[in-house]
């Protein structure tokens, strides 16, 4: 009773001066109060006018305020944000908007110098809608308490680093200077000033140096007009409740030693970049503060159910309601009643066995996954056989404030634990369906987590996804390889935010002719119409359904396969996008096999792709000039899909044509350097390579498996040297041909350039236990240079410079052709740098 009583003397308080304030100016200038003001503090308005700042003053937006070396100025805003502003700082309240009867707010606000202490409010509870700009980056805090110390001190007068720290609650996020660093954990710091922000532990120091900042001096009265005194204090009560009860009753506290601190500082601060679910609200509100909306139990249940003798699918919605002894009980349309083993609740994701009854099923057994926000997705079958049932709920979590466009996340995918998967060294591959991987058990294999990047666009786009899975097992004829690719978006249809993805892939033996491929269509399952297909407290659930392209209309055998995924916060990344804008170009290779006629024919061809930043996509081809050999990756085609996640993050999907395609950081197999390594040369990362192919169709009568492209950014021709001789070494990956077998190989690189004579060589050792070279000359109108060999293996070579933004011939890349008689030839790729 107390304390409501003392939160309604607050908010009286604060509605008064907010109300004289609002008397003297307009109500749409008035951001907040002066709570509480140590002089000297001064505003300054648009002009540069000073005005010395007293208690109960109205903050102006876009009011300049300072404080001298002992000036302090508490801001209370009609939300519950506050802000205790140091000595020696400068902040401006830029904008700040508050809706009371929605329960929403925002704010911006500027810091150029100083130290303060935010406790957020509304503005940072209900939305997370708070920056704050400040020299050292922009600080985005989401339900939490936050110092910020510019140029602050020690007790001891030593000086601090900038910094911001998490004191209490949910996260703040620091952007602008260097990679975006992230913090869920209180008692941390992200710090800045001395190069890459890093995040730490908070020294003790630097808390009690904030805390003498902030702390009022001797003699000061917080802007009260009448000072307490002891004799004050004599007369009211509150000795009744502390200093004048007896020791018995008002036993002091025993100090505790310390615990002794055996985990590694890097294993610790990483921990407080993790997102680890639930975590507590910020009880700082002048007001009792709202509760958050619980589950309202609804549901969707995904079935294949017979109607009429004809198995289709179902999607049902209804509602889940806790019985008291156990149970979630409902019913869903032509399912009936459901009756289901409530598995015990979890901040992380959490599979459980359960049982449970269905009308229309009986009796049925399976998985059910929980998580924060109430997660819930049963994966389920009847006991006497028959098709799959997938129930999911849980409080969906809002996909336009999930995803940041300054990180990419990842979701690490779930096996199917009703249809199985296919699996990749023990990790399940996603997207299967039917799909056969080969012999994936052995050899080179990678299958990578979703990568989900925020973007910016006018087409109700807020994220984009993309997956991928590479087997190559066996060298030589012996060898056989199989890829799988999936590329989506996460965007708005019928006022629900879910993803739609499409995949592509091949899978092939040594023999040409084996080539297989896939069509496939994911999207996510929801909890019920108008909800977002996104779970978790913020976010970290997804559950996804695959079937086949060419049954979407009926969704025939959609959800052959179910599979939950979570996210790890602690893998996040920047999505560093310089390609945007820009229409990359550079080079490819492949075996094009006829379907009728089953020859196979190697070629050397030109990758060109136009980046979108803001949308993170791109449309583009890999072709070979004055040929009919392509894939298209276009905007126009409404079974196509292009991911720009970053400059490392590609993956497109042309399901249409059965074309796809996914850079090599996606799906980083160890097949270069002995098996040792997956990376095509050192410092290579601005240039961007990977993996392509296609199917024989109604539009072509050609497969492409396992080709490969490459781009970077050429300079232009005036920029190369005209003096001096460069060494460079890469790597080289292609297809080969071998007396009717086809397999990838690998070999390593040299290059020798005389920018003197404009010449050069490239040569290539190890590859498929073979060596050749050509000798180039320099483009006359570009920074290019190609060439041919005149002895040994015929070699042909067609290739670029490379800039890293700073050296302008820091690398080479390029395709290339060898043949070494009727029964071997290749055809691939190269990169370098020197």
């Amino acid at each position: 009773m107390k304390t409501k009583t003392r939160h309604a003397l607050l908010s009286t308080s604060v509605a008064l001066l907010l109300l004289a304030a609002a008397s003297a100016r307009a109500e749409a200038e008035v951001a907040g109060v002066t709570a509480a003001v140590n002089p000297t503090a001064t505003a300054f308005d648009g002009g540069g006018k000073p005005r010395l700042i007293s208690l109960g003053d109205p903050v102006i937006r876009n009011h300049r305020i300072e404080t001298s070396g002992e000036g302090l100025v508490q801001i209370l805003l009609a939300d519950g944000t506050s802000f205790t502003v140091g000595p020696n700082s400068s902040v401006v309240i830029d904008s700040f908007v508050y809706d009371p009867e929605k329960n929403t707010a925002s704010l911006a606000a500027t810091m150029t110098k100083g130290a303060l202490r935010f406790i957020g409010g509304k503005a940072s509870k209900a939305s997370g809608n708070v920056k704050i700009d400040t020299p050292i980056g922009t600080a985005g805090i989401r339900g939490a308490v936050v110092d910020i110390n510019l140029n602050g001190q020690t007790s001891d007068g030593q000086p601090l680093p900038p910094h911001m720290t998490l004191v209490y609650g949910k996260e703040v996020q620091l952007t602008g200077n260097g990679q975006p660093q992230r913090l869920f954990r209180q008692g941390f710091s992200i710090v800045a000033g001395d190069g890459q922000p890093r995040v730490q532990r908070t020294p003790p120091q630097w808390v009690s140096g904030l805390q003498q900042f902030l702390a009022g001096r001797p003699g000061q009265s917080g802007g009260a007009n009448n000072t307490p005194t002891d004799q004050t204090v004599q007369n009211s009560t509150v000795g009744q409740s502390n200093s004048a009860q007896l020791p018995s009753e008002n036993a002091i506290p025993v100090p505790q030693p310390r615990p002794i601190v055996t985990t590694p500082v890097e294993d610790v601060a990483g921990e407080s970049q993790r997102d680890v679910g639930t975590r507590p609200e910020v009880p700082v509100d002048p007001v009792d503060p709202e509760p958050e909306e619980p589950w309202d139990g609804s549901a969707r249940a995904v079935a294949r159910i017979d109607t009429d003798g004809d198995v289709a699918v179902a999607a049902i919605d209804g509602t889940l309601t806790s019985d008291g002894a156990g149970s979630l009980t409902g019913t869903f349309g032509g399912l009936g009643a459901v009756s289901l083993e409530k598995p015990a609740s979890s901040s992380t994701l959490t599979s459980t066995n359960v049982t449970g009854t269905i009308g229309s099923l009986g009796v049925v057994s399976g998985t059910a996954y929980t998580g924060s926000g109430e997660f819930i997705a049963y994966l389920l079958t009847a006991n006497d056989g028959g098709e799959p049932v997938y129930i999911v709920g849980g409080k969906p979590a809002d996909a336009t404030e999930v995803f940041s466009s300054s990180q990419v996340y990842r979701y690490a995918v779930q096996a199917d634990p009703i249809s199985g998967s296919v699996t990749i060294g023990g990790v399940p591959v996603p997207f299967t369906d039917s799909f056969s991987l080969g012999t994936p058990e052995t050899g080179l294999a990678v299958t990578s987590d979703i990568y989900a990047g925020g973007v910016t666009s006018e087409d109700d786009v807020v994220a984009r996804l993309l997956q991928a899975s590479l087997s190559i097992s066996g060298t030589g004829s012996a060898q056989s390889s199989s890829i799988l690719v999936m590329a989506g978006s996460f965007d708005e249809r019928d006022s629900t935010y879910g993803f739609n993805g499409r995949v592509s892939g091949s899978s092939q033996t040594s023999d040409p002719t084996s080539t297989s491929g896939t069509a496939l269509y994911v999207e996510t399952l929801g909890s019920g119409s108008g909800n977002d297909q996104i779970f978790g407290e913020d976010g970290e659930y997804l559950v996804l359904g695959t079937g086949s392209i060419e049954d979407v209309e009926d969704r025939g055998n959609l959800y052959g396969t179910v599979q939950v995924a979570s996210r790890n916060d602690a893998a996040t990344t920047s999505a560093t996008r310089s390609f945007g804008g820009q229409t990359m170009t550079g080079f490819a290779s492949g075996a094009a096999t006829n379907m009728f006629s089953g020859n196979t024919e190697l070629f050397q061809g030109v990758t060109s792709l136009e980046f979108d930043n803001a949308a993170g996509t791109f449309t583009g081809s890999i072709f070979k000039p004055s040929s009919s050999y392509f894939a298209d990756f276009l905007a126009t085609s409404e079974k196509s899909e292009q991911v720009y996640l970053t400059d490392q993050l590609i993956a497109a999907v042309d399901s249409s044509g059965g074309a796809y395609m996914v850079s090599s950081a996606v799906v980083p197999t160890t097949i270069f350097n002995g098996n040792t390594s997956s990376s095509i040369c050192n410092a290579c990362d601005f240039m961007t390579w990977g993996w392509w192919g296609k199917q024989s169709g109604p539009e072509s009568t050609y497969s492409v498996h396992l080709g490969n492209w490459i781009i970077g950014k050429q300079p232009a021709n005036s920029a190369v040297p005209t003096t001096g001789t460069a060494t460079y070494n890469g790597n080289a990956v292609g297809t080969v041909l071998n007396d009717g077998a086809q397999y990838i190989a690998t070999g390593a690189m040299t290059s020798t350039m005389n920018f003197g004579t404009r010449t050069g060589s490239v040569s290539v050792s190890g590859y498929d236990s073979k060596s050749f070279s050509a000798d180039v000359t320099f483009g006359s109108g570009s920074a290019t240079f190609s060439g041919t060999s005149s002895s040994g293996i015929a070699t042909s070579v067609t290739g670029a410079f490379a800039s890293n933004g700073t050296d302008p011939v820091k690398g080479i890349m390029g395709s290339f052709s060898a043949n070494d008689g009727a029964d071997w030839s290749t055809t691939g790729i190269f990169a370098g740098s020197r």
